[in-house]
């Protein structure tokens, strides 16, 4: 391998099996080419609620699913990147499969999957992967190859656990007033309950809820216990 691809290699798309914990526990796979695209796909889930008789309905959210991505990675067995020391796409594709779609022993199941790619770093699971062979030797032997895999994003326990403590309402938060925002609206948010919005007005000593002022902060204390 030349010194320019070695200095590229360690800045290449990787894929680290990994533990339910996010703990490496394989052999990472790198792509020797970083991949074109990366599509991120979010999806929201919301339920209408309509009334019998009526037309039209509200929304109300009911989750948010994990996200999905898309991305395709290039095998080449030329030589092209590699100073022409000739990888055989069969061994490549054999490691990518290793890291994504191998049972682990430990864990009856593939590994979970810790893709890192620049900036963009997701614990997720592999979907599904295609490999399309792309062209052949004489003797009909692939020589270049295209993987298309999707995966979907998994939040780790210890991490969903934080994230959740962050928006508990068990913890005092405190918001910061726009344009048009109304007490109730802003007690639901953060309880999921309007109706304490006449404690946390007394909290703060409003003397008129109804008409907050932009740019004022709202103090919302934790709930007590009963």
């Amino acid at each position: 391998m030349d010194t320019q691809s070695a200095i590229k290699l360690p800045f290449n798309l990787k894929i680290i099996p990994v533990n339910d914990s996010g703990f490496p526990i394989g052999i990472p796979f790198l792509a020797m080419f970083n991949p074109e695209n990366l599509a991120i796909k979010e999806d929201i889930d919301w339920t209408a609620n309509c009334a019998s008789g009526s037309a039209g309905s509200d929304m109300h959210y009911k989750g948010t699913k994990p996200r999905t991505f898309t991305l395709e990675l290039t095998i080449d067995g030329t030589g092209v990147n590699t100073n022409g020391v000739k990888i055989p796409v069969t061994a490549q594709v054999a490691l990518f499969r290793a890291a994504t779609t191998g049972v682990q022993g430990l864990l009856h199941h593939p590994a979970f999957l810790l893709v890192q790619y620049g900036l963009f770093i997701n614990t997720c699971v592999l979907n599904s992967s295609t490999v399309t062979y792309t062209m052949f030797d004489m003797f009909g032997l692939p020589i270049r190859a295209k993987i298309s895999a999707s995966f979907t994003e998994r939040t780790i326990a210890t991490l969903s656990n934080i994230l959740g403590m962050l928006s508990s309402p068990d913890l005092t938060h405190r918001r910061t007033v726009k344009q048009w925002d109304i007490l109730p609206y802003l007690t639901k948010e953060i309880y999921n309950n309007q109706h304490y919005y006449l404690q946390v007005a007394r909290v703060n000593r409003l003397k008129n809820f109804r008409k907050l002022q932009a740019g004022q902060e709202i103090v919302f204390p934790p709930l007590a216990d009963k």
